[in-house]
């Protein structure tokens, strides 16, 4: 299937599942994901050759998210499956990238695969290394955005599974902070309330994304102070971490 038809494609197969709102929040991720992930490639000038394959992966990188969601009705995949794996063989099972030259496929599947891992495999080829960077970059940035939503609706206290059902009202964890400070990937194990929840998306900011452009934009959008702003309203006596935390972010994604 050419990349001029995956979009077609990707919105057929997303009509096959029920049209209720964990599908609809799916549906609309994915197209912002791709849109984030054109704006990324125009941003870095991205070679012609790789941008189809970008927006191809974009399109497909959460793919398993409905197959998962119907089965398990969770997107947590702690209690379920892993959703870029199910999102790599649905992608197989369908047989869209079926006559695609095997580095082609192999960079679009690769970028599927690591989108939600915490790091990156050593040694990845060049063009499997910028599609996994781009993806990973344009998913996080519409994570923002989800988050964005539902902090204005106050949207939280009704859908814990957003945030994993963590404690809404609980502080920050000291591991979790250090690891903001240095400047190192959150380890998922030390997550133990919304606002690590958020804690990991700051670390993003200091590490995290890949990409100059993407850095841009999440510093256009006011990422950092959307969230300093709520983290203030619900743990007031944790101000000062909170402040330091952020002012670590937004100075990043500023280099």
């Amino acid at each position: 299937m050419k990349d001029s038809e995956i979009a077609s494609a990707f919105e057929a197969y997303a009509a096959t599942f029920p049209a209720e709102e964990m599908n609809i929040l799916k549906l609309e991720h994915t197209r912002r994901v791709v849109a984030n992930a054109k704006a990324i490639m125009a941003g870095e000038a991205f070679p012609d050759r790789l941008r189809g394959l970008g927006e191809t992966a974009a399109w497909l990188h959460d793919l398993g998210r409905f197959r998962q969601y119907g089965q398990y009705r969770t997107f947590s995949d702690r209690v379920s499956v892993n959703h870029a794996l199910l999102s790599c063989g649905e992608a197989l099972r369908l047989g869209w990238l079926d006559d695609r030259p095997a580095p082609e496929r192999n960079a679009i599947l690769r970028a599927i695969e690591c989108h939600n891992l915490r790091d990156l495999p050593p040694h990845l080829p060049p063009d499997e290394l910028a599609l996994a960077h781009l993806v990973r970059d344009a998913d996080k940035l519409d994570i923002y955005t989800v988050l964005d939503h539902a902090i204005e609706t106050d949207y939280l206290p009704s859908h814990p599974d957003v945030y994993w059902g963590l404690p809404l009202d609980g502080p920050p964890s000291p591991k979790v902070v250090a690891s903001l400070e240095r400047g190192d990937s959150v380890d998922y194990a030390d997550i133990q309330s919304f606002a690590d929840f958020v804690f990991i998306q700051l670390a993003w900011c200091n590490g995290g994304l890949y990409y100059a452009a993407s850095r841009r934009l999440a510093l256009e959008r006011g990422e950092v102070d959307i969230r300093r702003r709520y983290l203030h309203s619900l743990l007031p006596a944790h101000g000062a971490v909170i402040d330091r935390c952020c002012d670590i972010a937004t100075a990043a994604l500023a280099r």
